[in-house]
């Protein structure tokens, strides 16, 4: 007698169902019976989770399956899952590609005409006026600016309930306005959506995971595949993106992977985190932000003292510490004896946040007081700590955001290519006809909407007030009225979709030029305007690839 069958229904059951519910379940035994303290118990459990859900998640789709019958499960579900799931994915990829570019982003977004005015400043004078600015102010907050930025102050703790903090800025300048940083990170994020956008977005941590570890499964990996890519006039686009699909899944599996499996947390992950903390802390309930950082405690005594300077202090701590960059400073109490100064920042292939890297010093003598540090917390707090710079590239500089830049690209070309060859595969069966619309208004309406975004930010000044909005509405109505365009019968649904994406091209093109003309002695923006020129070309190509293919 045959054996029993792992079949389709039950797999699929024990897939959506069962082993979320076993996975939280051993989250609730490690967070309630576990060892160590609550902090750690609370991360151990969320780690846990995510593991057994990924091995669940393997087992269900591999159970009882011989290798051969193996590569055709997960070539169903591979299949399937990419068709569904893949335009979405299209848009979380390419709108992170451009997230993690926030530094270039925003100098490519803002005026530069006043390059270089802020650097010499010293910090002791511009205190004094913060100092007068607010007068009843115990804490102050100073961030450090990048060279082209100037010197933002404002007081912590002080301002009521839901107003906005007031900001001091040095040199005075007229405000500036720009939300193109902002819409990308928002869309990336949660799909502008709070905080149930982010646990849903975070879930395609692990549709990417179980796409890309498929696709290296079924990948052949033969001598003359692992390069292969056939870019010539002879062979038809489909080839050309099968030939993409593969080369791209491969290579880039690792990091995609390292992506994946990071861009679960910042939903699920907080999400679980804040859920458990109401076990970990039955008798004392509290608010799991309130745990992370370790807030360090050094009370005012109301006892006049004379003050250090703050420019030595930094130079004091550059002595001692050459590799960490100060980001913030925290004035805390100037003019009491127990004044003090939290030093804020990172160093360079740390996998921390500025939030967690604080040196503090007492401001009577330039002694340090204290260092924190994630080094300080268990090993699942700070895995946990580290995803959140893994994901957004701030472990490695310039470097890091380049080698997560390809990523995101090639995973984005991975989820189009992956659709489009689905939607060619079945172009003669009804779903495809009642998929196509949406795929294709999703995945190049997005493109002309960043197109259009682009060369809105180009033309605007950032002095005009209704910058933002404008920003806003010309990308949402631009990416709607593409999706509603994308409803026209077949054969002008495909001219519209070459004219998409030729007008997205030219518009990227135009956008680029602007940029250029208006900002010639800014040689920090150069990175986008070749990223907005390869989109032009690729865009072209496509189009020109797109009417040839039969």
């Amino acid at each position: 007698m045959a054996s029993p069958r792992f079949y389709g229904p039950l797999r699929g059951l024990f897939i959506l169902v069962f082993s979320p519910l076993l996975s939280i379940g051993v989250a609730l035994i490690i967070v309630c019976w576990g060892f160590g303290d609550s902090l750690e118990r609370i991360y151990t459990g969320m780690f846990a989770a995510v593991l057994m859900q990924c091995l669940l998640l393997a087992a269900g789709l591999t159970y009882k399956e011989k290798f051969s019958s193996l590569r055709r499960v997960l070539s169903i579900s591979h299949h399937w899952m990419g068709s569904m799931l893949g335009a979405m994915l299209f848009v979380i990829c390419l709108s992170g590609s451009l997230t993690v570019l926030e530094p270039e982003l925003s100098s490519w977004e803002m005026s530069t005409s006043s390059l270089a005015k802020y650097r010499g400043v010293k910090l002791d004078d511009l205190f004094s006026q913060a100092r007068i600015a607010f007068p009843s102010a115990t804490v102050l907050e100073i961030d450090i600016p990048e060279s082209q930025e100037p010197w933002k102050i404002k007081s912590v703790g002080n301002s009521a309930a839901g107003s906005k903090t007031p900001i001091f800025i040095f040199p005075p300048k007229q405000r500036v306005y720009g939300d193109l940083t902002g819409i990308l990170h928002r869309l990336h994020t949660s799909f502008f959506s709070g905080f149930f956008g982010r646990i849903f977005v975070s879930l395609f941590g692990f549709v990417l995971g179980a796409l890309v570890m498929g696709g290296v499964v079924m990948h052949p990996r033969r001598k003359g595949s692992l390069l292969s890519l056939k870019w010539n006039k002879r062979f038809r686009l489909r080839t050309l993106a099968y030939d993409l699909h593969k080369l791209f899944g491969l290579w880039f599996s690792p990091l995609l992977l390292l992506i994946a499996i990071t861009g679960i947390f910042p939903g699920v992950g907080s999400l679980a985190a804040k859920q458990l903390a109401t076990l970990a802390f039955v008798e004392s309930p509290i608010k799991i932000e309130k745990m992370l950082p370790r807030p360090y405690q050094r009370p005012e005594i109301h006892r006049v003292a004379p003050m250090m300077s703050l420019d030595q202090l930094l130079y004091h701590h550059a002595k001692a510490h050459p590799n960490f960059r100060v980001r913030k400073i925290l004035i805390h109490y100037w003019g009491d004896e127990n004044a003090y100064a939290t030093l804020k920042g990172t160093r360079s292939w740390q996998l921390s946040t500025v939030k967690y890297e604080n040196y503090h010093y007492a401001l009577t003598h330039l002694r340090l007081l204290s260092h924190d540090s994630a080094s300080d917390y268990g090993i699942f707090v700070r895995g946990f700590i580290a995803t959140k710079s893994l994901h957004f590239a701030r472990y490695a500089g310039a470097l890091s955001r380049g080698l997560h830049t390809l990523a995101g690209l090639a995973a984005s070309i991975l989820a189009a290519s992956g659709v489009w060859l689905w939607l060619k595969r079945h172009e003669q069966e009804r779903v495809a006809s009642y998929a196509r619309p949406w795929l294709s208004g999703i995945t190049i309406g997005l493109v002309l909407a960043l197109s259009v975004l682009f060369a809105v930010t180009a033309i605007t000044t950032n002095s005009w007030p209704m910058r933002s909005d404008y920003q806003s509405w010309a990308f949402g109505c631009t990416w709607m009225g593409a999706q509603c365009a994308c409803f026209l019968p077949r054969q002008q649904n495909m001219r519209l979709s070459l004219f998409l994406l030729r007008l997205a091209a030219v518009i990227f093109l135009l956008a680029a030029i602007i940029n250029v003309v208006s900002h010639r002695q800014n040689p920090t923006i150069l990175s986008i305007n070749l990223i907005l020129l390869l989109a032009t070309a690729t865009l072209w190509g496509l189009a020109h690839k797109l009417k040839q293919s039969p």
